[in-house]
């Protein structure tokens, strides 16, 4: 890329390498190529924002995980919580751009780590590091697929109510719209990109319609004090700090996919510069319309906690209604939501499989050379979409034996991805932001001190996350209100540790820099 110049030593890959050099360095080195068959740079800094947002998609997620915030500490876990979350994956993003504006590949997080991790350790961290990022991917590939599936059963359930809706009715929209999207994504998604730009459009416009019409059509009366002031404890036995902390999976889950422009930085124009700033602008659009809708929900209706037994199953819906008088209204919203979570969902298969054809260009997993093949015709990778779809309908199955398997999914997501942004960061302070790994010149840098004070705050905010998104919501706890997000955290572990040992072990090797 002509216009990525930017100085370091020279970067040698664990793929092989292509005639042609990816990135100009000084002195005549360059970064080891990708390998044939590479995937088509047709991402501006306008549609990756885009994607990136709908990634994330901050409203949405608070809408569709709503009920937790409100189990566990009601506005004030939901308000501060959303401020809490935003400044400590503000420093997250910036550790991200940082590294992202020196080694922008597909590879994200693990490729950061490979780099920075000394060569002892190089392989089996990077590696961790790799393995957390796919299953986080996974996982929040099921938790939208979830969302969008329970968003439109409460719209049926709203307009027939005498239906009675089974586990296993979820579970096959569940699967058809997985199917769906993968389908898309293969045959469809690179000729229609301008649907990230419709569904962003839309997001925005569903967005201000509800925090401008439920404020100013509903009749409650809301005391301000007591939104900003009064801690609803409904865990039935925690403190209120541990609480609080629980109940902010909610806003954490407003950042899910906060590295999809890592992934995409292979189909980026001018990815050094691109990546970063996409990766700021997340966390601020989320912010700017997260914080403003959660108020606007909060002062739209009197009686949050009567929302959680609505018969739809789905609270913010039951407000949306109450709030501007209309069930037309209120479903419209829904309706718009859906639709966002569906073009969210391809964002998804699309970031996730990038992510999983650059590990098995680096020869991470089983099958390799068929999960790194792009497609000569489709441009796309179409193994990696397959075992990303395939992922997601296992994932699914969980759902039919257990209701709550929304909440650990939600808390899964956020923790393995931070435990992956937590790795290279953790390896920056061990280098201490040498300019060997970090060249003074490069397209986004921040002071130095702030740089130790956002890579700090990335790892502590893991280490929080990590144990206080593992608790169950209510004490006691129950089968039925236990959190599983230990079990799945457990289960992604063997999965990794078994493909280390089985496979990557002998074959797995990330790019290193060399003086």
């Amino acid at each position: 890329m002509e216009s990525d110049s930017f100085k370091t030593s020279e970067l040698k890959s664990g793929h092989a390498a292509s005639p042609d050099p990816e990135i100009d360095m000084d002195k005549g080195q360059v970064v080891a190529g990708i390998p044939d068959g590479h995937l088509k740079r047709n991402f501006s800094m306008i549609s990756i924002i885009a994607l990136g947002y709908n990634n994330t998609n901050s409203w949405v997620a608070i809408a569709t995980s709503f009920a937790i915030a409100i189990q566990s500490g009601g506005a004030v876990s939901l308000l501060y919580g959303i401020i809490v979350v935003t400044f400590a994956m503000f420093c997250t993003g910036v550790t991200l751009a940082e590294l992202a504006s020196v080694y922008p590949t597909a590879g994200g997080q693990y490729h950061f780590t490979s780099i920075l991790a000394p060569s002892r350790w190089s392989r089996a961290l990077s590696y961790s590091s790799g393995m957390a990022a796919v299953f986080a991917w996974i996982t929040l590939g099921a938790s939208i697929a979830l969302a969008a599936t329970e968003a439109l059963m409460a719209v049926v359930i709203r307009w027939h109510p005498s239906y009675v809706a089974e586990s296993w009715h979820y579970f096959l929209v569940y699967q058809l719209m997985n199917a769906i999207m993968v389908t898309y994504n293969i045959f469809l998604t690179n000729k229609t990109l301008w649907v990230y730009n419709m569904a962003f459009v839309l997001s925005i416009a569903t967005f201000l319609a509800i925090i401008i019409a439920c404020p100013a059509r509903s009749s409650a009366d809301i005391n301000s004090a007591e939104t900003w002031s009064q801690f609803d404890n409904g865990s039935g036995g925690w403190s209120n700090g541990i609480s609080f902390l629980t109940g902010l999976s909610t806003p954490q889950f407003m950042f899910s996919g906060l590295d999809a422009a890592l992934h995409l930085a292979e189909e980026c124009l001018e990815p050094a510069r691109i990546v970063p700033k996409a990766l700021i602008v997340t966390v601020l659009v989320g912010l700017l319309t997260g914080f403003p809708f959660a108020i606007a929900i909060l002062y739209s209706y009197s009686d949050i906690e009567a929302s959680l037994d609505t018969p739809t199953g789905f609270p913010i819906y039951f407000i949306w209604e109450k709030a501007t008088h209309s069930a037309v209204a209120g479903t419209v919203f829904m309706v718009a939501m859906f639709v966002v979570s569906f073009v969210a969902l391809n964002a998804v298969h699309q970031t996730a499989s990038r992510l999983t054809w650059s590990f098995a260009r680096d020869n991470a997993l089983f099958f390799s050379h068929r999960l790194s093949s792009i497609h000569p015709s489709l441009g796309v990778p179409v193994y990696a979409i397959f075992l990303n779809g395939f992922a997601v309908l296992l994932v699914g199955i969980v759902y039919v034996c257990s209701t709550t398997a929304f909440n650990a999914f939600i808390s899964t997501t956020v923790v393995v991805a931070q435990i992956s942004f937590a790795v290279p960061a953790l390896l920056l302070l061990y280098q201490r932001r040498d300019s060997h790994y970090l060249p003074l010149n490069r397209p986004f840098k921040v002071p130095n001190a702030v740089g130790y004070v956002a890579n700090v705050v990335c790892v502590i905010w893991a280490i929080i996350i990590t144990i206080f998104f593992c608790f169950p919501t209510e004490l006691p706890v129950t089968g039925s209100n236990m959190n599983y997000a230990s079990v799945v955290l457990a289960i992604m572990l063997i999965l990794g540790v078994g493909n280390w040992f089985a496979y990557a072990r002998r074959n797995y090797h990330g790019p290193r820099l060399e003086a």
